[in-house]
């Protein structure tokens, strides 16, 4: 039996992670021509722009966005993005077939380029690392890969905005292990409106909450001690 095998450390349930999104939020739209750029309230409220005028654009900071992957197509995005992989098959593209990743990386860096929005980071080294699929929902060992792809590769953040409410040993051993490297690990804490999910939960990871335009938690968004700081949605 493979539990009596010396060379197996553990065994534990490959369980789903969930993209952490409120409903309808994170579809790419299909809507030509593209919007004139607005600056995102959330990216105002933390100040990023009085950052960028000291000429701090995050130039050239990788972050490795683990999640549904990241657009091939977007004009908002696709310059910003250096590389990527689909964990969930590795004979595939990183592309996103969800949104919610592309999303997220709009979030963090999208480019200062006229049409769309504006990223925190609008000069930021994205990278695709797909591990979620179509349905936005993936196995915990995909997961897993996709951090080690980020330690192997060398990106400096990774985000997380996924997880589910089954801590395991080997998804924190991952973590740990890209905290080691010297990597800042970024998290969801949940949507759920209750305790914070993982790997938002663990101590190696700045879990993220969500406030309203009034300062305010978010009624759905998951809370705890864990809590490190609040994203603004």
């Amino acid at each position: 039996m493979l539990k009596n095998n010396p060379n197996v450390l553990r065994i534990e349930d490959d369980v789903i992670m969930e993209a952490l999104v409120q409903r309808g939020s994170a579809k790419i739209s299909k809507r030509p021509p593209q919007p004139s750029e607005v600056f995102p309230w959330g990216v105002d409220r933390i100040d990023a722009e009085k950052v960028w005028l000291s000429g701090n654009t995050a130039d050239p900071i990788k972050v490795g966005v683990i999640d549904t992957g990241i657009s091939n197509k977007h004009p908002d995005l696709l310059g910003n993005v250096k590389g990527g992989v689909d964990t969930i098959n590795s004979f595939k593209s990183w592309n996103d077939d969800n949104g919610h990743g592309s999303h997220v990386a709009g979030i963090i860096a999208a480019i200062d380029n006229d049409i769309g929005v504006i990223g925190v980071g609008p000069q930021i080294d994205l990278y695709a690392i797909k591990v979620l699929g179509a349905n936005g929902s993936g196995y915990l060992s995909d997961v897993i890969e996709g951090i080690e792809w980020a330690i192997k590769n060398h990106m400096q953040v990774i985000n997380m905005s996924l997880g589910t409410t089954s801590d395991s040993q080997l998804l924190h051993d991952a973590v740990i292990a890209a905290k080691n490297t010297g990597i800042v690990i970024v998290a969801a804490a949940g949507n759920s409106g209750s305790s914070v999910n993982f790997p938002a939960a663990y101590p190696e990871v700045i879990a993220v909450s969500a406030t309203d335009q009034n300062n305010q938690l978010a009624s759905w968004s998951s809370r705890g001690p864990e809590l490190i700081c609040l994203l603004l949605v």
